[in-house]
């Protein structure tokens, strides 16, 4: 019951293989500098070689099984020839071994390349050789046999292992269980890890620099010497806060490799054929092959097999941030069967961006010869994101390795795969992962086998499971012990049965007749009075194209059995749009609410259950801090700090204009205009734009000094409350020059020769500097230039006057003539 599917995730690297008919090399330009302990390739000649060998097409082929079909040295030239990949005639009516061989040329060039042999897909189990030494296998050979026909082969090839530039064998033991078989998909070929990388994991990122590479070696080798030494907190150093790889965070982590020491001690990692790329956001991606190993009870221990691994690193923090992966490989250690036991898990889109959520799980289970691996080449990562986008509830999904157990323990001391389910893989998703808690979000679906372990495990623990769908599943056939659901159904009582969901279906033609299986449960279901939901499909045969359409009706069911339970879904909390910043002006009208809103992608606008904490006094100057709260219909709330900071109103300034005549000696006056009620106003004059020193009131009395220059008055006006703020008047015209205040003199004194006459100037402005000047009829008396005179002989007769002078700064000079005096002769 295999049930082969597309691989939409390799389709790209067949295209490459498809062009590819000889190796290719792609020659550097510059070598690597040297490296820390742990290598890491950078833009070394070996490291940057792409290589693409194509090795689909005619291959020899022979039944049976001998070790020496290995040997490069053995002779196939009498097998058959057979077209690989694609031609299952060997195992059509045939179980059990057969090889491939093919030997091909590697020329010269690409040594210390790091290569990789891609196998594309075998049923059930392989495993490779090139030159007679084993690069990797998939499945477990018999006795146990194991299939992995739905595992991609991808195997790192050893160093030592490639001839260059001479012929080389490649040997492939396929070991076929049961139904059909043989080497049925590709790509088959000889490829470079970055062509593996870029076309089957889509990471396409250029070479890192040889800067780059040395910082990452640098990290790789804090790790490895942390384990080494046993200081997991030195480890710790090396993830960012925000890791998440795989599904563990930096805080499991952390569990892990304590719990891991506590049994080892200490602990070996071992990086391999490691090469750094850039990734996107500015991170690294280092592509390595990691082991983790120790020791357990004295013996050596694999704590972590050899894989590739992704790791993201931050290019400037150089921290390893994780590759946020919501589909990975999970174990759960057990101790109930002495090893690891895988599964796949997914997680929903919302899971790390919402991590206050919690979800239901479904634990997905495989078909017979199938296992948790087989969920990868079905891409049911992408196929489970498509049925949340049609409105089905998120839910972590769990796939796991149930080999060809039928999910039941198996006796005579077998492996106990239901009690490791039950009581060890159960509790460990629940404690890992955010899981809501009871049977009621609890869900079972099966495929086939899984159809089986579906309705036997939920049937079998009603405390635990709540929801059952299967798809065309083995309802009335059981490879355990255990009996059939139909027979499980028979022996429970309607009371009993009403604790589930189910759904089930198949289709018409069944290999199997499972479709008549589903026609018995839903008639047996129907006599009990039990509610479900089954389907018998006209189309399909027992394979995916039958079921795998039908997976949003299983899902379908356990989503509305979960919301029907009370599952909580909205947990996106509203987003608030307010300023971060807002300026008000002293005095002003300030509404908090005004302008604000809050949305929630589920319920709308949610602006009305805005709340306020916190007040602005706009009469009060100063910084405010107001907190919104906005909640949404679930209960989701969001917070948003505004800043609101009252700052200074703008003062209504007048214009100030100047009164008065702009002369020495005459006041001017400032008239300041309009200003805001209550400013306190204050004055300053400027001469010629300068302030004058005391001239700080209303009125100016111009002084000498301000004569020929231009007068301003700046008026300045302060309130509380309000921004100080000053505006200077329009200047005046030049300042003319003061008329002095004068009186006209008098001659006083005996108008007779020798006799002193004296000049009364009489009242001039104050401080006016005062020259004199005797006249004879009218003529300067030379050297009579005092206030007195003695009148002289050739005076006789004469009429004497006295002119004054009056000279003072900033003034026009300005003189006075007394009346005349007549000399007696």
């Amino acid at each position: 019951m295999n049930h082969h599917v597309p691989r939409r995730r390799l389709a790209a690297i067949t295209a490459v293989a498809a062009v590819a008919a000889s190796l290719c090399i792609a020659v550097p330009a510059s070598a690597a500098p040297s490296a820390p302990t742990t290598a890491v390739s950078a833009n070394s000649a070996a490291a940057a070689n792409s290589v693409s060998l194509d090795l689909a097409g005619t291959w020899k082929f022979a039944k049976g099984d001998d070790p020496s079909y290995a040997s490069p040295d053995f002779d196939d030239s009498a097998w058959q020839d057979i077209t690989v990949p694609g031609d299952g005639t060997p195992f059509a009516d045939y179980d059990g071994f057969g090889w491939y061989r093919l030997t091909f040329t590697l020329p010269a060039g690409a040594e210390g390349t790091n290569l990789v042999a891609s196998l594309g897909f075998l049923d059930d189990v392989d495993e490779a050789f090139l030159n007679g030494q084993r690069i990797g296998g998939s499945g477990t050979m018999p006795p146990a046999a194991s299939s992995q026909w739905f595992e991609k082969r991808l195997y790192p090839v050893p160093a030592d292992a490639p001839n260059f530039g001479g012929e080389n064998t490649l040997a492939v033991r396929l070991y076929d269980m049961n139904g059909g078989g043989g080497w049925y998909e590709g790509p088959v070929g000889i490829y470079s890890k970055d062509a593996v990388r870029a076309n089957v994991y889509g990471i396409t990122g250029a070479r890192a620099t040889a800067a780059q590479s040395t910082a990452v070696a640098k990290v790789l080798e804090t790790q490895k010497k942390a384990l080494a030494a046993g200081d997991v907190d030195a480890y710790l150093k090396t993830l960012d806060k925000g890791y998440f790889h795989d599904g563990r965070s930096k805080e499991r982590r952390a569990r892990e490799l304590r719990d891991w020491m506590k049994e080892s001690g200490s602990l070996t990692l071992a990086d391999s054929e490691v090469e750094v790329v850039t990734g996107e956001n500015g991170s690294l991606i280092v592509d390595t092959n990691r082991a983790i190993t120790g020791t357990r009870d004295g013996e050596p221990y694999t704590y972590q097999p050899a894989s590739q691994q992704f790791l993201h690193i931050d290019a400037t923090t150089l921290r390893e941030t994780g590759n946020d992966s919501r589909f990975f490989r999970e174990t759960v250690d057990s101790d109930l069967e002495g090893q690891p036991r895988e599964f796949a898990t997914y997680l929903p889109p919302s899971y790390l961006s919402q991590p206050d959520r919690e979800y239901p799980v479904v634990y997905l289970l495989h078909g017979i010869n199938g296992g948790s691996r087989e969920w990868e080449p079905r891409d049911i990562d992408d196929v489970l994101d498509g049925l949340w986008k049609q409105g089905l509830a998120e839910s972590i999904v769990i796939m796991p390795d149930g080999e060809s157990l039928w999910y039941s323990d198996q006796p005579d001391g077998g492996t106990p795969w239901r009690s490791m389910f039950l009581t060890e893989m159960v509790p460990l998703v629940d404690k890992e992962y955010r899981t809501l808690e009871g049977r009621d979000f609890r869900a079972l679906t099966g495929v086939s086998m899984g159809g089986f372990g579906a309705w036997s495990l939920g049937l079998s623990n009603p405390g635990m499971f709540s929801s059952i769908a299967s798809h065309i599943g083995s309802l009335s056939y059981s490879g355990s012990t255990l009996p059939t659901p139909l027979t499980q159904v028979d022996g429970l009582s309607t009371k009993q049965l009403k604790k589930f969901d189910y759904y089930f279906d198949a289709c018409e033609f069944d290999e199997y007749r499972f479709d008549d299986a589903a026609r018995s449960m839903d008639t047996k279901l129907t006599e009990k009075g039990v509610p479900h939901t089954w389907a018998v499909y006209p189309e399909g045969r027992h394979n995916d194209a039958c079921w795998m359409p039908h997976l949003k009706d299983s899902f379908g069911m356990h989503s509305s059995h979960f919301r029907d339970a009370g599952l909580r879904e909205d947990f996106v909390k509203p987003e608030i749009s307010a300023p971060a910043s807002t300026t008000v002006r002293f005095g002003a009208r300030f509404d908090a609410l005004a302008g604000v809103t809050a949305r929630d992608t589920v319920d709308g606008d949610v602006t009305a259950s805005l709340k306020v904490r916190g007040t602005v006094d706009t009469t009060k100057l100063g910084t405010y801090t107001l907190r919104y709260v906005a909640t949404d219909a679930a209960g989701n709330r969001a917070r948003v700090d505004r800043v609101v900071t009252v700052a200074p109103a703008a003062l209504t300034v007048g214009t100030p204009s100047i009164s008065g005549t702009a002369k020495v000696g005459s006041a001017l006056t400032a008239k300041p205009g309009a200003w805001t009620k209550g400013a306190a106003l204050t004055y300053q004059w400027m001469r010629d734009g300068a302030p004058i020193r005391g001239a700080v009131t209303a009125t100016h009395r111009l002084t000498a000094s301000d004569a020929g220059a231009r007068i301003s008055v700046r008026v300045t006006g302060t309130l509380t409350g309000y921004t100080t703020a000053a505006k200077t008047s329009a200047a005046t015209a030049k300042v003319a020059k003061g008329s002095l205040s004068a009186t006209t003199p008098k001659i006083t004194g005996s108008a007779k020769v020798s006799k002193t006459l004296t000049a009364r100037a009489g009242t001039w402005t104050a401080g006016t500097r005062l020259s004199y000047q005797w006249l004879n009829g009218g003529k300067p008396i030379s050297g009579a230039t005092k206030a007195t005179y003695t009148v002289a002989r050739g005076d006789r007769g004469d009429a004497l006057t006295v002119r004054v002078t009056g000279s003072l700064s900033g003034y026009e000079t300005t003189s006075r003539t007394s009346g005349a005096v007549r000399i007696a002769r």
